[in-house]
């Protein structure tokens, strides 16, 4: 599964620059093309730990919202074409992957891997909102990696949008309401993920004791 994630990003990506040349899109920065090749890095190699967190505890449940908020897909003219199925077979997949990847217990995460995910993805954050800002000058075109630059039409990330204003700063355009509150968000669902993870596994160790005693 993880390699064809892999071949399903390559094809999507080959496709856009065969057909529109050069742009935000060709550049795999967006929350689940990193997915895509995260997952596969870890059903490689599941002792990166910190890989692992970042891959089930922001690129799963990223997967999983934009298989509920398939707004994205109102972009494409047809869903039959290569972007539409790598949208739906993409997010579809690692979802699915994700889930595999934990009921085997390929998904090992601790509390450190959970804080070192925060502060690359921290890191990562920041940059998106520079590099957004740069491509959109650069090939006149929103570039919207991590959504920071603004949320997806149709999905709750407008309302909070809409608490604040977009200001500019040294050349950088954004919402810094928007951002802080997408970052709180973001940190509360990926928190979540790891006390899903920790309680699969407690489930699991309780019923292999219970077994034992018996």
């Amino acid at each position: 599964m993880g390699i064809l994630l892999v071949l399903i990003l390559a094809a999507r990506q080959i496709y856009i620059f065969n057909n529109e040349g050069l742009g935000p899109e060709v550049f795999p920065f967006q929350v689940c093309h990193f997915a895509n090749i995260l997952l596969l890095i870890v059903a490689i190699n599941p002792n990166l730990r910190v890989t692992a967190a970042i891959a089930w505890c922001l690129n799963v449940p990223a997967g999983l919202v934009s298989v509920v908020f398939a707004d994205g897909l109102e972009n494409y003219s047809n869903v039959l074409n290569t972007q539409g199925l790598a949208y739906i077979s993409g997010h579809m997949l690692i979802v699915t992957t994700g889930l595999y990847l934990l009921l085997t217990k390929m998904i090992q995460i601790d509390w450190r891997a959970l804080l070192k995910a925060y502060e690359v993805l921290a890191v990562l954050y920041v940059l998106s909102v520079i590099v957004n800002n740069w491509f959109v000058a650069i090939f006149d075109e929103k570039s919207n990696y991590f959504y920071s630059y603004a949320p997806e039409a149709g999905t709750p990330l407008e309302d909070l949008y809409n608490l604040g204003s977009t200001i500019e700063v040294f050349g950088l355009t954004f919402n810094p309401v928007y951002l802080l509150s997408l970052a709180v968000v973001g940190a509360a669902v990926m928190f979540l993920m790891y006390l899903l993870s920790k309680l699969r596994y407690f489930n699991q160790d309780s019923n292999i004791q219970r077994k034992l005693a018996n």
